[in-house]
């Protein structure tokens, strides 16, 4: 169960809230106009979170699209109707979410999805975007915070609930503890940040606005300094993981 957080009126959290969310979730703020609604998958096996989206979607800031209960059905359904955005669950009944978005991504490249949690933690949080995340929000979220991820990601940017923050400061400290002796450029740095925010080369290339055989020089260079062949490879060294 996902409680209330006490936000303000306008505000819902992701899952159940008492007999009055919904009456205070119809009386939220309607979209000015009336774009191209992008269609949201969301994969998760708890019905609450459907009918929360879907009354969300009725607001008018997206629709809501295939709805999937497991990673298979998701691996099924979304690949024979790919969704504009997908949401993931870390914890689906038959596989894990990080799996089933590696899979995905594998297959729907330019798919943004997004991981929700509520049991974040900092490997987790880096997995997720070594497997191909665009955001990583942690239950309980509220509209707002929702809306604002998935607007977010369909514009190429990185959605990331605040909780995480703490875990991004500990990699930038653990990376400054091993090349203390091999300091990195400014650039090689750039770069760094935006392989953690799971950006592929052409995303680095367009946010640098640098090339794409730039990217690969500047790239092969920082991997060299962090004794790294592999993006995956960096998340291990400096997350021990195994």
């Amino acid at each position: 169960m996902i409680a209330p957080n006490g936000m303000e009126s306008s505000a819902v959290t992701l899952g159940p809230a008492g007999p009055s969310w919904r009456a205070r979730f119809r009386t939220a703020q309607q979209p000015a106009d009336k774009p191209v609604r992008p269609r949201v998958a969301l994969v998760d096996d708890q019905e609450e979170l459907h009918s929360f989206l879907n009354d969300l979607g009725s607001l008018g800031h997206f629709q809501l699209g295939r709805s999937c209960y497991s990673g298979a059905e998701a691996l099924k359904r979304l690949l024979e109707d790919p969704p504009d955005v997908a949401i993931m669950d870390i914890r689906l009944p038959d596989m894990s979410g990080l799996d089933c978005t590696s899979k995905l991504s594998a297959i729907l490249p330019d798919l943004p999805i997004i991981v929700l949690t509520g049991f974040p933690d900092s490997r987790t949080f880096f997995c997720s975007l070594m497997e191909g995340a665009k955001g990583f929000l942690v239950k309980p979220i509220i509209a707002e915070e929702l809306v604002a991820a998935i607007k977010g990601v369909l514009k190429g940017e990185f959605a990331m609930s605040k909780q995480v923050i703490p875990y991004l400061i500990q990699l930038v400290r653990q990376v400054g503890q091993v090349t203390q002796d091999n300091l990195l450029s400014r650039r090689e740095e750039e770069i760094l940040a935006c392989l953690f925010e799971g950006m592929q080369d052409k995303e680095i290339s367009t946010a640098l606005g640098i090339g794409t055989a730039t990217v690969h020089t500047h790239m092969a260079r920082l991997f060299e300094k962090l004794g790294a062949h592999s993006r995956r490879e960096i998340i291990a060294k400096y997350l021990a993981l195994p």
